[in-house]
């Protein structure tokens, strides 16, 4: 009986475990407000959520292309440095959901932190204090992304072509043969 209640709780805690945390590093091209890539990975800013980038804000007599500002912000936040991100599983459209940083600076707190982000299941006292000091997405009226997707579901998320520049595709091959001989060794 003793052996029985050590298997079970075996059991238990081997599906207690957390998923093993993915690391991902190099330099990062800027998809959207929330969203990159690295070496061919597209990687979802967990915890977040910044306008798409077709999307205004705003009213009529003032509007502004919020999408591609958030995505500007992020741009300006990496800065061509190198990006290291812990992923965390995946979206549905299988992209890897991290946590990124440039140096010491956690990406997703600081797109909300500038307001131009949306918390999405964290950040959530960094979103009051954005709001609170009206930065950002809360200097005007604005539809929440996921409201604005929601109402444009003609418009699937697309990802915009990688950068254009010869030296990508070489990336791509020796990532390519990088995760092949992972799979020998």
């Amino acid at each position: 009986m003793a052996m029985f209640f050590a298997l079970v709780i075996l059991l238990v805690a081997r599906l207690d475990q957390r998923a093993p945390v993915q690391a991902l590093a190099g330099r990062a091209y800027v998809i959207d407000g929330d969203t990159i890539s690295i070496s061919g990975n597209h990687i979802r800013l967990k915890g977040i959520d910044a306008p798409e980038l077709v999307q205004s804000c705003g009213t009529e007599a003032a509007m502004s292309a919020c999408g591609q500002v958030s995505r500007q912000t992020l741009l300006r936040l990496i800065s061509g440095r190198e990006v290291r991100c812990e992923a965390y599983g995946r979206d549905k459209y299988n992209r890897s959901l991290a946590v990124c940083r440039v140096g010491e600076t956690n990406i997703n707190r600081a797109m909300i932190e500038a307001g131009q982000a949306v918390a999405y299941g964290d950040y959530q006292e960094e979103e009051g204090k954005a709001r609170e000091a009206r930065k950002g997405l809360w200097t005007s009226r604005f539809e929440t992304p996921q409201d604005w997707r929601r109402e444009h579901e003609e418009m699937p998320e697309q990802f915009q072509p990688q950068p254009d520049r010869p030296t990508y595709g070489l990336d791509q091959i020796f990532d390519w043969v990088r995760r092949l001989a992972g799979e020998f060794w």
